[in-house]
C-alpha cells in the first residue's frame, strides 16, 4: 500500500500536468508504486518520473479529466495530495479572451469561412497557412541553397509543420452553416 504523497502542480496544460514532490517522497521504489497507482486512475494515460528533479509528468485524457478532477481522483485514491497553483493559466480553467482577441478570432473565422466557400470546401486557413510556409521554405531551399538568410528554410519548414499540427488538433465540431459571428462570444 502506497502512502499519501504531497506535491504541488508547477505547470499544467490540458492533457498534461507537471507535479513537484520532495526528493524524499520520490525514491526509486516509491516512484514505481506511485506510477502504478496513478495509472490505475481512470483517464490517466501516462506517468513519467524524474528522480533527480523530484517531479512527475502526468498525461491524461483532456476530454475526460481536467486538473481539478485529476487532483480529486488522486486524493480520493489516497495517492497524491496536490496543491494547485492559482497563478497557472490552465491549472483551473481557461481565462476568457479579451475583446481584442475575440475580434481577431472573428476576423480570421470570417476569412476562413469565405475561403472555404470560394474553394468549395477544399481549402481553409488551417491548410493554407502551413502550405504557404512550406512553399516559402521550398523557395528558400532552391534560391539560397546552403546559405542562411533572414528566414532560413528550416525555420519556415518548422512553421509549416508547427502551424499544421496546432491547427489540426481536435476541437469541438462547429455548426456547418452557422454564421461566423455566431460561433464566437459577443463583444462586451
Amino acid at each position: 500500500m502506497i502512502d499519501l504523497k504531497r506535491g504541488r502542480v508547477v505547470h499544467a496544460v490540458p492533457g498534461r500536468v507537471r507535479v513537484k514532490l520532495s526528493r524524499d517522497d520520490l525514491t526509486e521504489e516509491s516512484s514505481v508504486e506511485l506510477r502504478s497507482a496513478l495509472l490505475a486512475i481512470s483517464g490517466v494515460e501516462e506517468v513519467r518520473r524524474n528522480l533527480r528533479t523530484g517531479s512527475l509528468v502526468i498525461h491524461y485524457g483532456p476530454e475526460t479529466l481536467d486538473v481539478a478532477g485529476l487532483t480529486e481522483l488522486a486524493r480520493a485514491a489516497n495517492v497524491l495530495a496536490l496543491e494547485v497553483l492559482e497563478t497557472e493559466a490552465y491549472a483551473t480553467k481557461h481565462r476568457p479572451a479579451s475583446s481584442t482577441a475575440r475580434r481577431i478570432q472573428r476576423t480570421f473565422l470570417e476569412v476562413d469561412v469565405r475561403l472555404s466557400e470560394l474553394s468549395s470546401g477544399r481549402w481553409d486557413l488551417r491548410s493554407v497557412v502551413p502550405v504557404a510556409f512550406g512553399a516559402l521554405a521550398l523557395r528558400q531551399i532552391i534560391r539560397d541553397f546552403g546559405e542562411l538568410g533572414a528566414a532560413p528554410w528550416y525555420v519556415l519548414a518548422w512553421y509549416a509543420f508547427d502551424t499544421f499540427w496546432k491547427f489540426h488538433q481536435e476541437h469541438p465540431p462547429a455548426a456547418d452553416h452557422a454564421e461566423p459571428s455566431s460561433l464566437l462570444p459577443a463583444d462586451k
